[in-house]
């Protein structure tokens, strides 16, 4: 039954690491070979997505692992940093840019899943009552 469990805490942690490799990739690499489709505030729409789940799946696959009632705090705010040195790592090349924009639509979409975790949390704690 253990090996059948898609979600596995291995698994878990796995999917975290992807998708903060894809994140890291998607945010270092040249767009200039791609089409350009403007559609307003697409780019930064995108950062508060991507930080949401980056904030949530490191939740998910750490929380069973760590017994830390600070778990949640630790993590967003290892995002946000995180977030910080990839805009600044933009600014080093020569064909990305730092954004302060992005880096607010970043710290945006880890405090929504901050919320969402204490919420959660919260909601389980008032069930055992």
């Amino acid at each position: 039954m253990r090996h059948t469990k898609l979600l596995s805490g291995r698994n878990l942690l796995l999917l975290a690491l992807l998708w903060t490799i894809l994140l890291t990739v998607l945010s270092l690499i040249s767009f200039k070979k791609m089409p350009a489709i403007k559609i307003p505030g697409e780019d930064k729409t995108a950062h508060f997505v991507f930080y949401f789940v980056l904030t949530l799946v490191w939740y998910i696959a750490l929380v069973k692992i760590y017994k830390n009632k600070y778990l949640k705090y630790i993590i967003a705010v290892a995002v946000i940093i995180y977030g910080i040195i990839i805009e600044m790592l933009q600014g080093l090349t020569n064909y990305r840019q730092e954004d302060f924009n992005d880096v607010l639509a970043n710290t945006g979409g880890t405090l929504l899943a901050l919320l969402f975790i204490f919420l959660l949390n919260l909601k389980n704690y008032l069930k055992k009552e």
